[in-house]
Parts: structure tokens; sequence; C-alpha cells
């Protein structure tokens, strides 16, 4: 009996340890979601949802590409809950036109989203600098009698392999009262920035 006392110990000791190993794994492996579990209070999330669209609605079409970019990196790369997600979401769509609004619908456009940022997160990049071309830059014309403005962002993105450089052309459109609003947005070639 004695013999195989020893046996039994060691089983027990290496059972709890497979255990131990198990448990902690479980409770320590890092989550892919792109959610925080806490609120962001005060955060960049909470700063771009509580702007009052209604009220104070970017001044330029610059500004209006501006506070998308801010919307954008902060989905991208800060964290906050999934309620706050779908406010972001709601902010970033309060920039579109009519136009763009109606062929994104809501939930096909969060869908989209969340899938293109959980892949960004996981793939450990982030986007350090963001510019923007100077109103003055900016291209103005009209077409079918509406005001439109054409102005090129830049998005570094940085990632282990290093650092790329996204330039994409936003094209806005005015809307009834005044509002610069995106219409669209494509890849271009780089661009000089005055700033």
């Amino acid at each position: 009996m004695k013999k195989y006392l020893g046996f039994i110990i060691g089983g027990v000791v290496l059972a709890g340890i497979v255990i131990w190993v198990v448990f902690y794994t479980i409770n320590n492996r890092k989550s892919t979601d792109v959610f925080s579990k806490k609120s962001s209070a005060n955060s960049e999330a909470q700063a771009i949802i509580s702007k009052d669209l209604d009220r104070f609605y970017p001044s330029s079409a610059r500004e209006v590409v501006r506070f998308y970019q801010r919307i954008n990196v902060c989905l991208m790369t800060k964290e906050y809950t999934e309620d706050e997600f779908y406010k972001l979401v709601d902010q970033m769509r309060a920039l579109f036109d009519d136009e763009l609004f109606e062929k994104n619908p809501r939930g096909t456009h969060a869908e989209k989203l969340y899938y293109e940022v959980e892949t960004f997160k996981k793939e450990g990049r982030s986007i350090p600098i963001t510019n923007l071309q100077l109103e003055s830059q900016a291209e103005k014309y009209k077409k079918d009698g509406k005001n439109m403005a054409s102005i090129v962002a830049l998005f570094v993105i940085k990632d282990k392999k290093g650092i790329t450089k996204s330039y994409e052309k936003f094209v806005l459109r005015e809307d009834e009262n005044g509002n610069w609003k995106i219409l669209g947005w494509e890849l271009t070639e780089p661009v000089d920035f005055l700033e």
C-alpha cells in the first residue's frame, strides 16, 4: 500500500497542476472582442458621442472629414463598450449624405465596420498620424446644381511590418442647410499637404 501511496499523491498533485493551468489559461487569455467590458467615461469615445451635431455641425468640408477621421481613429484604436460602438457609428453616419446613408443601412454598416475593426486590432495595427488637406486645397465645384468638394485625407497605419500611408479622397456635397455631407471616398494617389 505504501508503494502506491506515492503514485496516488503524485497523481493528485499532477491533476491539481493541470486544473490550475487550465483555469489560469481560460481566465487570462486575451480576448479578441473589440468591446471593452467597462464604460469608457470621459474617454475619446465619450467626447465624440457627446458632440451635438444638430447644434454644432462641422462648419466646412475639411472639418467634416476631420471629424470623420477622429471617429475612425477612435473606432480602430481606442477602447469602448458595445453601446458606445453603436453611438460612434451613429455619429459617423450623421456625416453622410442622404444618398450614402440610404445605400448603407445601419445594421449592415455596423456589422461590416465591426469586422474591419476586429481585424485591424487583431493584427496589432494603429493609426499614429492623420492629416488632411487645407480647406484652400479642397477642390470645389458644382454638379447638378449642388455645391461639391473633394478633399484628401491621410491615414498613417503602423503595424509589425512598419508604416504604410493610406490616402483617401473624400467627396462631399452641400445639403439644403448648408452642411457638407460625405457622399463617398476612395483610395487615391499621394498628395502634398501644406500643413
